[in-house]
């Protein structure tokens, strides 16, 4: 039902209501005056021949009144307006009818004006869920779209929506265009890499040998993170150990570990079930312990707790280093950004590697500083 038909019928449901009311007033106006008229003829009567009253008294007394205190003696003998309606009951059944007849179409108005403001509501959250879930926007159509309380609204949500969607699809155009481009410059950097090692290897020169495992780390971290942005990376969800996951990241760092002088400290505990992909997780969870060991004064240990609760499960990486400037808390997860106080190897990948591996999973990180020093990360996973 469009709102233009609702006001047409809203308008003469005002009238009917307007009718019912002034006939009613009309009805009990005329049968007030002829009481009004007739008491004071009868009350005019008695004043200028007293003689008359006994009469005027018995012929009044046949009638049964109700009491109504009023001036007058029909007044004080119990008459109402109503006694003296004869004539008017046209009157009252006008007034019952339009009052009926304009209830009936007010209410029809409302319950139509209602519907169709549900409908257009309905339009418009079915159009920004669209726009939230990135899918072809539906055309606001019927109901009255076109005209109605929610007609402006509804075309300034259009607009907006188009807009947002257009510049999405843009956005996300634009990255994988950088996507691709970050592949292709990791693979076109794979080619030399791999020859100057074997260079290296041949010719001795155990000097270029970190340089390039760096080189050969952030080729891999770049291809990764295009993989990623892609969505070519496959993660394959399954049933898991989450402290068989922390082990096997220990493991990878143990030469790092004890060239550093720090201790991985992962107490035993019981299975703990989690579901990801296991292989990118220890990833992620490699990822995080790497900082903290970087970071960790030689003689001291990187501490791991676990916990879980009926929504979480939650893993807490804990160093005794200095902890994170209150500047570098914001942007720790951003690609390429190193801090204040970076490691010399630091690429700067490898927490924004380890926060999107994690993401992709139903799971968060986040970095804080601990209450008794040091840095953490805790790491929640959900599911």
């Amino acid at each position: 039902m469009k709102p233009s038909f609702v006001r047409r019928m809203a308008v003469p449901a005002v009238c009917l209501l307007a009718v019912a009311v002034v006939t009613g007033l009309l009805a009990f106006w005329t049968a007030a005056r002829q009481l009004a008229l007739l008491d004071g003829f009868c009350t005019a009567l008695v004043t200028r021949a007293p003689g008359t009253a006994d009469a005027i008294y018995a012929l009044v007394k046949d009638g049964t009144f109700a009491g109504q205190e009023a001036p007058g003696i029909l007044a004080a003998l119990g008459y109402r307006p109503g006694d003296f309606a004869a004539g008017t009951g046209w009157l009252f059944a006008v007034a019952g009818a339009a009052l009926a007849l304009g209830l009936a179409l007010l209410g029809g108005t409302f319950f139509l004006s209602r519907r169709a403001a549900h409908r257009q509501r309905q339009q418009l959250i079915r159009l920004l869920e669209a726009a939230r879930t990135g899918q072809p926007l539906p055309l606001l159509t019927g109901d009255g779209m076109a005209e109605g309380s929610y007609a402006r609204l509804a075309d300034e949500i259009q607009k907006t929506v188009t807009e947002l969607a257009l510049t999405r699809q843009e956005a996300v155009r634009a990255r994988d265009r950088f996507a691709q481009n970050l592949a292709n410059i990791a693979h076109q950097l794979k080619t030399p890499l791999t020859a100057l090692s074997l260079a290296a290897q041949s010719a001795g020169v155990d000097s270029m040998a970190a340089p390039l495992a760096r080189l050969t780390g952030l080729e891999e971290s770049l291809l990764l993170l295009a993989r990623l942005d892609t969505g070519a990376l496959p993660l394959h969800p399954e049933p898991c150990d989450l402290y068989t996951l922390l082990m096997m990241a220990a493991d990878n760092l143990e030469s790092l570990a004890e060239s550093a002088g720090v201790t991985l400290d992962i107490p035993e505990l019981e299975p703990i079930p989690v579901t990801c992909d296991p292989d990118w997780t220890t990833e992620a969870l490699l990822n995080l312990m790497k900082n903290c060991v970087e970071h960790a004064p030689a003689g001291s240990a990187v501490r791991c707790s676990c916990r879980r609760n009926a929504l979480y499960t939650e893993v807490v990486l804990q160093d005794a280093g200095a902890g994170f400037s209150p500047a570098d808390l914001d942007h720790l997860f951003e690609r390429f950004y190193r801090g204040e106080h970076p490691s010399p190897h630091s690429t700067g990948l490898g927490l924004a590697i380890a926060k999107e591996l994690l993401e992709r999973q139903n799971a968060l990180v986040h970095a804080e500083n601990a209450p008794d020093g040091g840095g953490r990360f805790v790491v929640r996973f959900y599911g």
